[in-house]
């Protein structure tokens, strides 16, 4: 059975029909369609998440011989073919901030915890074609250690 949490820590705007309170509506979802598509290995949410076609991850990576750090930089395409399935564990997401302007350009903080690892995302949204897509998704992660697993 697979659980996935998404949580907000903010609150929602009062006047539901604002169109600011829309768009942070339709950013949240942005969010919440990566967070699920990932933990579900579910390929059509991912899509409605991502922009395939402009869109990469910058992660940083650590050459396992040298120990030297370098940032690594895939597209999103590539990337979201890294969940392919869904997982077993339980993944928990919360958002931390959510920074629009001109209901045009959004960044969204995501706390992402797996039981193997800890990950703080910062996803970089563009409204285009009148749809909020992931452009840029930089992230860092810490592996927990066994004792920290369930």
């Amino acid at each position: 059975m697979i659980l996935a949490v998404f949580t907000f820590f903010l609150s929602t705007p009062g006047n539901a029909e604002s169109i600011s309170g829309k768009e942070y509506q339709a950013v949240v979802q942005t969010a919440y369609n990566y967070f699920n598509g990932a933990a579900n290995g579910d390929q059509k949410l991912l899509a409605k998440a991502f922009d395939l076609e402009f869109g990469h991850v910058k992660m940083i990576s650590v050459n396992k011989d040298t120990g030297k750090e370098t940032i690594k930089s895939v597209s999103l395409k590539e990337f979201s073919g890294y969940f392919k399935k869904a997982t077993k564990d339980t993944w928990v997401a919360n958002i931390l901030s959510v920074d629009i302007v001109d209901e045009k350009m959004a960044m969204v903080k995501l706390d992402f915890d797996t039981p193997k690892t800890h990950y703080i995302d910062y996803l970089v949204m563009y409204k285009r074609e009148n749809e909020w897509r992931i452009i840029n998704k930089t992230f860092i992660a810490k592996k927990k250690s066994v004792d920290n697993v369930n």
